[in-house]
């Protein structure tokens, strides 16, 4: 019963409102509404953090269906690369994402094989092992920094049984490298050489590298000039020698005059040039026998030997010959005899070192000491304070000896006496959140509901309230007119007498009042004192 009478007497009151009143509060209504709506979207709305970034179009379909199977909210970013989900989910999905193989990171793997079905061909299986060993190669590639995304292809070697008929293993790798990047050549060899070290028999010079612009970032390796290699090589050698003797001073003049109190920096000239030299030498005094050979000759009669055809003619006339000749004697005697001496000496091969330092270029900057001193308003002051000549060339002697220096291969060294910048003299406060902005953003998530709630409130209190009642207060009546009543006029000051003119002078200004008083005075006095003697 009561509240069929307040539903009446609200009827009753809405129906003696004006028109203007009635849209006023229909305005206040809807945006009391749109803004409660909109409070609760605002604190309600979850925070979403990104899970997965750069995804391929197949690990993005992949990672959506999984989401959508297990009705997780989600976000798309960045034309499809990236998913977001709730910021109290990212960890939980990440994990249960993982254990199922996603993402694959861009093809499949070996996890091909963990569906086989029976019955599936040689060729298949073969097929199977390629996608397989391309994907996890792809996987490996993806990880290096500079490389966004990458392809790799792989033609098998051909088995025969004569090996003349078989063909090489080749490959081909495609990469998209991210943008201001660029590939070393010694990770495009690392790229080569991970390639042909995965695939058997696949060789080295069998595997090509091209980016996504269709440059042959293999072939340059291929085609680097030996000269090159070389002298990258002896400049980094000599950069090497060039850290360590600065080190070599750094350390010890830093151990001297402090941290952060002396800045070496040194270069030399190096010569890498390969020099072999072979030197021969021959001592005529230093006579060693080397060899002797003696040759003698002696000669006799010789016995007489028969000759001739054998039978009796030739008897014959070996008999008449005998008797007709006499005994013949003859001899002689020859001796030769050759010595060879070998004349003494000395055979040195020298082999200069490659790198040989021909000058070396020292600079040395020293800081100086620092004098506290007090300033106006007690505030501590440090005054630079230079080092003295004795003291800086003491330096530059113990610099001299660490270098090893060599005045006569023109080395140099420069050491010079300035004040460092140092900030340690210059305390910078550290900026740092106030204690207050550090509590607010420990406790933002509570705080949205805190202004959603002040929000309410306050729009209830000032806009709602002030409008209510403004819709629902009573037409004032109008008030009576007052009436109106004729004063008398008042005459001027001009239209008046000129007694009353002095009268209204003198009452509205006592200051001439007064002076008259004076004056009045003063003429009673002067008559007074001019009357007293005639009485006399």
């Amino acid at each position: 019963m009561e509240l069929q009478k307040s539903w009446e007497q609200l009827r009753a009151t809405f129906s003696e409102l004006s028109l203007t009143k009635k849209m006023t509060l229909f305005s206040v209504i809807g945006l009391t509404l749109v803004g409660l709506i909109v409070a609760v979207a605002l604190t309600t709305k979850p925070e979403y953090q990104v899970l997965y970034s750069g995804l391929s179009p197949e690990d993005s379909g992949a990672v959506l269906g999984k989401l959508k199977e297990k009705k997780i909210p989600f976000r798309i970013d960045q034309n499809g690369s990236a998913i977001l989900v709730p910021k109290e989910k990212v960890y939980e999905t990440r994990m249960e994402l993982a254990s199922q193989g996603l993402p694959q990171g861009g093809g499949v793997g070996f996890e091909i094989f963990d569906g086989t079905k029976l019955g599936m061909s040689e060729f298949m299986q073969n097929v199977n092992f390629q996608r397989a060993l391309q994907g996890e190669l792809m996987r490996t590639i993806n990880q290096i920094e500079e490389i966004e995304s990458s392809r790799v292809h792989i033609v098998m070697a051909a088995r025969s049984l004569f090996i003349e008929n078989e063909s090489p293993a080749q490959a081909s790798v495609v990469v998209k490298l991210k943008p201001q990047k660029r590939l070393k050549p010694d990770q495009i060899k690392g790229i080569v050489h991970l390639v042909s070290s995965s695939v058997a028999g696949l060789k080295p010079e069998q595997v090509t590298v091209v980016d996504t612009f269709g440059n042959m970032l293999s072939e340059k390796i291929r085609e680097a000039d030996v000269y090159a290699k070389a002298r990258a090589e002896q400049l980094e050698y000599q950069e090497r020698i060039e850290r360590s003797l600065e080190s070599r001073v750094l350390t010890m003049l830093e151990q001297a005059l402090g941290p952060g109190k002396a800045i070496v920096r040194v270069a030399t000239a190096m010569d890498f040039r390969k020099q072999e030299k072979t030197e021969e030498r021959f001592y005529p005094d230093n006579k060693v026998p080397r060899s002797e050979q003696v040759y003698q000759e002696s000669s006799f009669k010789p016995d007489k030997t028969p000759s001739g055809v054998p039978g009796t003619p030739a008897e014959i006339a070996g008999k008449l010959g005998s008797g007709t000749t006499g005994a013949e004697t003859s001899g002689f005697q020859k001796h030769e005899q050759t010595s060879n001496y070998e004349i003494g000496k000395l055979v040195s091969k020298t082999i200069e070192p490659v790198g040989k330092i021909t000058s070396l270029s020292v600079a040395v900057l020293v800081d100086g000491s620092y004098r506290k001193t007090v300033g106006e308003n007690d505030q501590m002051n440090f005054e630079y304070v230079p080092r003295s000549p004795e003291e800086m060339e003491k330096l530059r002697n113990i610099v001299m000896r660490a270098v090893n220096w060599n005045g006569q291969r023109g080395d140099e060294v420069e050491v010079v006496n300035i004040p460092f910048d140092n900030p340690d003299l210059k305390p910078m406060q550290e900026v740092t959140d106030p204690a207050w902005l550090k509590m607010l953003k420990q406790y933002a998530g509570y705080l949205q509901y805190g202004f959603a709630v002040l929000f309410v409130l306050m729009s209830f209190l000032f806009v709602i309230r002030p409008l209510v009642q403004w819709i629902t207060s009573p037409k004032p009546e109008p008030a009576a007119e007052p009436d109106i009543v004729e004063l008398p006029k008042t005459p001027s000051l001009r239209e008046l007498p000129m007694m009353q003119k002095a009268s209204h002078l003198l009452t509205d200004n006592p200051a001439t009042l007064q002076l008259l008083r004076e004056w009045l005075r003063q003429g009673v006095e002067t008559e007074g004192s001019v009357q007293q003697p005639a009485r006399t």
